[in-house]
């Protein structure tokens, strides 16, 4: 992640999230055929789908990207489109959007990060908006470098 300025998520066996015009039930269904066609379980293919629609059409050019990690996190802001890149579907790598690091792309200590983030980032979600945390980012980044 940090070696390339990207962030990624899983799921890259479901091709053709990247269609512009698909609704949020075609982009669910093609979750459910490609992970869960036998189990037929639709509430976790709309759990997915729901991370893979916030990670592909939600999140903005300028967005901050906050990876946790065991002792802190990186912060990262999109300075590119998601993509699909058909390579990396082996480990589970394809969905990606190009970023730039902050903070030299070193981690951000937890002890840096307020309350609310740390709530937020308990979330069973892996792709959450946290957009009303700005100022709480913003502190981290700031005491951390």
């Amino acid at each position: 992640m940090l070696a390339e300025n990207q962030v990624m998520i899983g799921y890259s066996k479901a091709e053709g999230l990247l269609v512009p015009n698909l609704t949020k039930k075609e982009f669910r269904e093609i979750i459910k055929k490609q992970y869960y066609s036998k189990a037929g379980n639709v509430r976790a293919a709309g759990q997915i789908a729901g991370d893979l629609w916030r990670f592909i059409r939600e999140i903005k050019l300028g967005n901050y990207i906050v990876v946790p990690a065991e002792e802190g996190l990186y912060i990262s802001k999109v300075i590119g489109p998601a993509t699909y890149d058909e390579m990396r579907i082996f480990n589970a790598t394809a969905y990606r959007r190009k970023v730039e690091w902050l903070n030299n792309k070193k981690l951000v200590p937890m002890d840096l990060v307020t309350d609310e983030l740390k709530k937020r980032l308990k979330s069973l979600q892996r792709v959450i908006d946290a957009s009303d945390l700005y100022i709480e980012i913003e502190f981290a980044l700031r005491h951390a470098g």
